[in-house]
């Protein structure tokens, strides 16, 4: 059964949510919303210019609608966005939103590097010399 992407909604409910400014049950006033929607785009620039991922569709603001962010970025994108936004919500120096921030980028990253292209091929114990150094000469004929 594949995922169905998260919308831009759903990523600010989910900043505001790790932001810690509102309360388990508490209605999402708009202006809040606002607040994150504002800096959403700028916030996901940063991060795709940094290489860190990007998000082809992120919806329209104001009123926030749309978008498509997988699933599997949902969580570390919304703790990223979370820390860039930190300082309109007067948490600019909340240790705690910094450490999220670093762990997540870097799970950002790891989800978004291509395959290893080129394998290393692994040599048999046998075919090195004393010490660990390659033998050098011409298996086949022997030399």
């Amino acid at each position: 059964m594949p995922a169905t992407p998260k919308t831009r909604v759903e990523v600010i409910d989910q900043v505001l949510d790790n932001l810690g400014v509102i309360i388990e049950g508490q209605p999402i006033s708009a202006e809040l919303r606002a607040k994150v929607d504002r800096g959403l785009n700028s916030a996901m620039a940063t991060l795709a210019n940094l290489e860190v991922v990007y998000v082809a569709d992120l919806g329209t603001p104001n009123p926030p609608s749309g978008g498509e962010f997988d699933e599997e970025l949902f969580l570390p994108l919304t703790h990223c966005i979370a820390w860039h936004l930190a300082s309109s919500f007067n948490l600019a120096g909340d240790p705690e939103l910094k450490v999220m921030s670093d762990i997540n980028e870097d799970t950002l990253r790891r989800i978004g590097r291509p395959q290893r292209t080129r394998r290393m091929l692994r040599l048999d114990p046998q075919t090195r010399g004393a010490r660990g150094r390659t033998i050098t000469g011409n298996f086949t004929k022997g030399t």
